[in-house]
C-alpha cells in the first residue's frame, strides 16, 4: 500500500507544483504596470491554454513512466497472477524416424526443435514448459514444468531422433498425466497449451484403432481440449519421394557351413515417380560383397538377391544398402546369420515299434547322413530311449525330437521346460503310449507362472478313421517349401489316428497344419527363447502313412530347418525390441561388452540361471548391428540385427479435415502448415514480454519532447 501511495504522489507532483506556483501578490498601481496588465489581460486566455497543454504533457509523461515501472513491479510480485495468466505449455515433439526427412538444409526434426525453442523464448516470465516425445513408446523428457527457459532448452538440445515409429494414443496418455500433475503441483499455471510439432504422418495420426480404443482415444483428446488449447504445427511437405529397403531374408535354410546361401532384399518405392537403375550394394561382415540395380515403378517393389559362400562358422552380418536420399534411416537393412559347423539333434522315443522301427528311429532315419540331401551330412543325430531322457544333456543339442513318450516325471518336465525357455527347440510326435494327463500336467499347465514345454493341451484321442491334411493355404512359414508345388505331398498323406489338441487361453501358439475337419495337426509356439512344435499324429506307421510315402522325411527336415534357422527371429529384430542371448555354461568374467550403432559401448552383466548365463539389452532405439563380445569360455562375438519398421517410411500425411471428422471428432484444434503462420502462431500464443512497457515509455518520451518544443515555442512567441 505504501508503495502505491508513493507512486501516486509522483503522478500528482506536477499538479501540486502548478497550484503552489499560483501565489497572490500585493497590487501597486503605476502606469507601466497598467500597460503590462492590459497586455497580459489581452493574452491571458492564450497563456492559460498553453500552460494547460504543458501541464498535460508533463503529467502524461510522468504517468507513463510510473505505469511502466508499476507493471514490472506487479509481474514480479506474488500477486502477479491477477494481472497475467501464467501458462503451462506442453510441447509434444514427434520423434518418429520420418522426422529425419531432410528436404532442405534442416531435417523436419531439426526444424521442430528450432520451433520449440522459439516458442519458449517468446514466452512470458512465470510460464512453465514440459516436453514429451511422440514415439513408440513415448517418453516424457520434462514432466514437471520447467520455469527457467535455459533449463528447458538444455534438455531440448540433448534430444536425438530415435529410429522408432510413433504411438499417438500412448503419447496422449502421457500428456494427460503431465497436465494433471502440473495442475496439482502448480496451481498458479491457470492456462494450458499443447503444441504438437509433427509431420502429421498418416501412420501416426490415423492409427487403426479398435472401436473401444478409438473411443478411449477420442475421450482423452476431448478432456485435453477442455483443459488446454491444442495446436498442431505441421512440418510435413505436400510432395516427397522416398525409397527404402523393406525386407531382407535368407532364401533357404542353410543348416551348416560350406554351402552357398542366397539372401534376398526387398526394395520399395513409396514415392510417385518411377526410378531406373537404382544401385543396391551388398556388404557381408562389413566388406563390400556385390552390387545390383533395380527399376522401380511409382509405389512399386523389387527384389534383389546375393549368393554368398559362408565357409567359417559363427555369426555373420549381411547388409543391403541403397544410395542416400532425403530419408537415409531406411536405406539400410541388416541380417544376422549364425552358421554352425554341425547341427546336433537328439531323438528320444519309446521302445515300441510298428513291427519295423521304433518312432525315434524313423525320425533319425529321416535325418540320416546317407540321405541324398547334400547338407544332411552336417547333422549329427543321436537316439535315446525314453528312460534316458532325465540324464540327457539337452543343452548340447540344437533340437530334440520326442516320439510317443508315455509320461513324464516332474524333473523331466522341468528339464524340458528349462531347455526350451533357454533357447532349445522341441518337436513332439504322439502315439499310443501318450498319457494325456501327464502331458497336460507336466508340460502344459494352466497355472499362472507355470513353466511350459508343450504349445497345446491334449484333450482326447480321435476315433480311428481316414483323415487328410489341410495346409491352410501354406500361410505358415514352416510350410513355405510346399508353396506352389504340384505334387501335393501333404494333401496326399493319410492319417488314421491322432490326438485332439486345443490352444491354451491367451496363447500365442499358431496352427501350421490342420486336418480337413479343422482339428490341429501341427501347432508351434515360441516359448521363452526357444520353440516347441507339436505334431498330433505319430512318427511311425501305426497312425499315418508318412514314413511310407516319404513325407515324414521332408516334414522333419523342414521343421528342423525352421527351428534352427540361421537367421533366427531372436537375432533379427525391430527397433525397440530387446536383444540378448542365453549361453550354456557359466562365464569366467561377469560382463558382456556391447557395441551399439553409433559407436557407443556398454558393459552388460551376465546373469546366472541354473546351467545357463543370460544377458539382455532393451534400449534398442537405433537401427543397425549390435555386437556383443562374450567372455570365456565362449570367447566369440554375437551379432543382433535391429531394423526399422518401414511403415514409417510412407511419408503420406494425414488429412486434417478427415482427422477432425473422425479420430478427433468434437476435438477443437488449430492446424497450421505455413512456416510464417507457425511463427506468428507461436508468437501470438506466447504473449510478448514487456510490450506494454515499451509503449508507455515511448509515449513518455514523445510527451517530454513535445513539452520541450512547445515550451520553447510558447516562450519565443510570448517574447
Amino acid at each position: 500500500m505504501g508503495t502505491l501511495l508513493a507512486w501516486g504522489g509522483l503522478v500528482a507532483a506536477p499538479l501540486l507544483l502548478h497550484l503552489l506556483s499560483r501565489r497572490k501578490y500585493r497590487e501597486v498601481q503605476w502606469a507601466a504596470m497598467q500597460y503590462l496588465l492590459a497586455a497580459i489581460k489581452k493574452n491571458s486566455r492564450r497563456v492559460q491554454i498553453e500552460q494547460l497543454i504543458l501541464l498535460l504533457l508533463r503529467t502524461l509523461a510522468v504517468a507513463c513512466i510510473v505505469l511502466a515501472a508499476a507493471k514490472l513491479f506487479f509481474e514480479n510480485s506474488p500477486i502477479a497472477g491477477s494481472s497475467h495468466q501464467r501458462t503451462h505449455r506442453v510441447i509434444v515433439l514427434d520423434a518418429s524416424y520420418s522426422m529425419a526427412y531432410k528436404p532442405a538444409d534442416r531435417s523436419r526434426f531439426e526444424s521442430a526443435k528450432q520451433l520449440a525453442e522459439n516458442i519458449v523464448q517468446q514466452g512470458t516470465q512465470g510460464d512453465g514448459y514440459s516436453l514429451v516425445l511422440l514415439g513408440a513408446p513415448p517418453r516424457v523428457v520434462v514432466g514437471n514444468p520447467a520455469f527457467e527457459p535455459r533449463d528447458f532448452l538444455e534438455e531440448l538440445k540433448n534430444i536425438h531422433l530415435a529410429h522408432t515409429g510413433a504411438d499417438l494414443s500412448a503419447t496422449l496418455q502421457q500428456v494427460e498425466q503431465v497436465i494433471t500433475a502440473a495442475k496439482t503441483e502448480h496451481p498458479r499455471l491457470v492456462a494450458r497449451e499443447i503444441y504438437f510439432l509433427t509431420d502429421l504422418g498418416r501412420n501416426t495420426w490415423q492409427p487403426d484403432l479398435k472401436e473401444t480404443s478409438a473411443d478411449d482415444f477420442r475421450a482423452r483428446s476431448q478432456r485435453l481440449a477442455k483443459e488446454a488449447r491444442l495446436v498442431v504445427l505441421d512440418l510435413g511437405q505436400p510432395t516427397w519421394e522416398n525409397v527404402a529397403v523393406t525386407g531382407i531374408q535368407l532364401a533357404d535354410s542353410t543348416l551348416a557351413t560350406a554351402r552357398d546361401a542366397t539372401i534376398e532384399a526387398e526394395i520399395k518405392n513409396f514415392g510417385n515417380q518411377s526410378i531406373t537403375r537404382l544401385p543396391v550394394e551388398w556388404y557381408v561382415d562389413g566388406r563390400r560383397a556385390g552390387q545390383d540395380a533395380v527399376d522401380l515403378d511409382a509405389a512399386g517393389r523389387a527384389t534383389v538377391a546375393l549368393t554368398h559362400h559362408f565357409d567359417t562358422p559363427g555369426d555373420h552380418s549381411i547388409e543391403a544398402r541403397l544410395a542416400s536420399d532425403l530419408l537415409p534411416v531406411d536405406n539400410h537393412r541388416w541380417l544376422s546369420l549364425r552358421v554352425k559347423p554341425q547341427l546336433r539333434v537328439l531323438c528320444v522315443g519309446s521302445g515300441q515299434s510298428d513291427g519295423y522301427l521304433a518312432p525315434a528311429e524313423y525320425l533319425a532315419l529321416a535325418l540320416r547322413p546317407d540321405d541324398d540331401r547334400a547338407d544332411s551330412s552336417d547333422i549329427q543325430c543321436d537316439v535315446l530311449g525314453e528312460s534316458s531322457l532325465a540324464d540327457a544333456d539337452l543343452a548340447s543339442y540344437d533340437c530334440v525330437f520326442l516320439a510317443n513318450l508315455g509320461q513324464f516325471t516332474a524333473s523331466e518336465g522341468t528339464l524340458l521346460s528349462s531347455y526350451v525357455a533357454h533357447g532349445g527347440n522341441l518337436v513332439w510326435f504322439l502315439g499310443e503310449q501318450v498319457q494325456l494327463d501327464s502331458y497336460n500336467r507336466r508340460l502344459c499347465s494352466l497355472d499362472t507362472g507355470a513353466e511350459r514345454a508343450l504349445p497345446a493341451r491334449l484333450t482326447g484321442f480321435a476315433p480311428a478313421g481316414q483323415y487328410m491334411f489341410d495346409p491352410l493355404d501354406y500361410q505358415h512359414p514352416l510350410l513355405a517349401a510346399y508353396r506352389g508345388r504340384s505334387d501335393h505331398t501333404l494333401q496326399a498323406t493319410l492319417v488314421t489316428r491322432y490326438v485332439k489338441a486345443e490352444l491354451p487361453p491367451l496363447s500365442k501358439a499358431r496352427v501350421a497344419l490342420a486336418y480337413e475337419n479343422g482339428d490341429p495337426a501341427i501347432i508351434e509356439e515360441a516359448i521363452g527363447r526357444g520353440r516347441s512344435i507339436l505334431v498330433t499324429t505319430s512318427a511311425d506307421r501305426s497312425w499315418s502313412v508318412m514314413p511310407l510315402i516319404g513325407s515324414l522325411n521332408e516334414l522333419v527336415y523342414e521343421m528342423l530347418g525352421w527351428v534352427v534357422h540361421p537367421a533366427a527371429p531372436e537375432r533379427n529384430l525391430l527397433v525397440g525390441q530387446p536383444i540378448g542371448d542365453t549361453l550354456h555354461g557359466q562365464a569366467v568374467a561377469a560382463n558382456v561388452q556391447l557395441h551399439i550403432p553409433g559407436g557407443e559401448q556398454q558393459q552388460l552383466r551376465l546373469n546366472i540361471d541354473g546351467d545357463y548365463s543370460v544377458w539382455s539389452f532393451a534400449d534398442t532405439q537405433l537401427s543397425g548391428l549390435y555386437k556383443a563380445e562374450l567372455p570365456s569360455p565362449w570367447g566369440v562375438e554375437s551379432l543382433s540385427a535391429v531394423n526399422v519398421d518401414t511403415s514409417e517410411s510412407d511419408l503420406t500425411a494425414a488429412d486434417p479435415t478427415e482427422l477432425s471428422a473422425k479420430l478427433w471428432a468434437g476435438v477443437p484444434f488449430t492446424h497450421l502448415t505455413d512456416w510464417q503462420d507457425i511463427a506468428e502462431a507461436a508468437a501470438d500464443a506466447a504473449p510478448r514480454r514487456h510490450v506494454l512497457q515499451v509503449y508507455l515509455l515511448s509515449i513518455a518520451i514523445i510527451c517530454l519532447l513535445a513539452e520541450t518544443f512547445l515550451a520553447w515555442r510558447f516562450g519565443t512567441r510570448g517574447a
